[in-house]
């Protein structure tokens, strides 16, 4: 299937321009302030814009960290494997047209805005650009290298596996969008730590499905 990025036009507000500068937190209140009834990961892409791969990486962070169905994390972590990727190429967020074409409630959309958006300024507050060549070239691929094994052990079916991967791209993403050095930094090291601690349950998760599929091939 065709990797696409959608051609749609971008939501009505101000453009893109215009929001290059604001915050995150005030971007997500203006975007559920329009009130639509579905979202598309096409309105978001072309809402955020040139900070659409690490805005939609924290996006999905918090889907994952919030209370959800079991198995559903490995549903919502399949696009941050997309996003990673991007976010090594250096490139913007492209996805199968399947995928870009999902939507969901505005409702919901809302809800997580009004749910984020004060933890967000919280971290806003202390995030500012400084020790930026840890944000940037080589940098910036390591930090979407980091992002994609986690997403990769998100997706896993680990039971509680989701929630500190997923917090560490919420992170990562946060501190690449305020091209802070330190809190990259900061991000590493909880990633490096959080892979060490869940690659004993992510191998053992592997050996389970592996011998599954085994027996029933058998």
């Amino acid at each position: 299937m065709k990797d696409v990025i959608s051609d749609d036009h971008p939501p009505s507000g101000a453009s893109e321009e215009d929001r290059s500068r604001l915050p995150l937190s005030d971007l997500l209140d203006r975007f559920a302030a329009e009130g639509r009834d579905r979202v598309s990961l096409s309105d978001l892409i072309h809402w955020f814009g040139s900070r659409a791969t690490q805005a939609l990486l924290l996006i999905f962070g918090i889907l994952n960290i919030l209370p959800n169905p079991p198995g559903s994390s490995a549903v919502l972590g399949l696009p941050m494997l997309y996003l990673s990727v991007a976010l090594i190429r250096d490139r913007g967020p492209v996805f199968p047209q399947a995928i870009l074409r999902r939507s969901f409630s505005g409702s919901l959309f809302a809800a997580i805005a009004t749910r984020a958006t004060p933890v967000l300024r919280r971290f806003e507050r202390i995030m500012h650009p400084r020790f930026e060549p840890v944000t940037e070239g080589v940098a910036s691929r390591v930090t979407g290298g980091l992002c994609l094994v986690l997403a990769f052990i998100l997706v896993l079916p680990i039971p509680l596996g989701n929630i500190p991967p997923a917090a560490c791209i919420c992170v990562l993403a946060l501190a690449a969008i305020a091209r802070d050095g330190i809190w990259v930094l900061i991000g590493w090291a909880a990633s490096v730590l959080c892979i060490v601690l869940l690659s004993g349950a992510t191998i053992a998760t592997l050996h389970f499905i592996a011998q599954f599929f085994l027996r029933l091939s058998s």
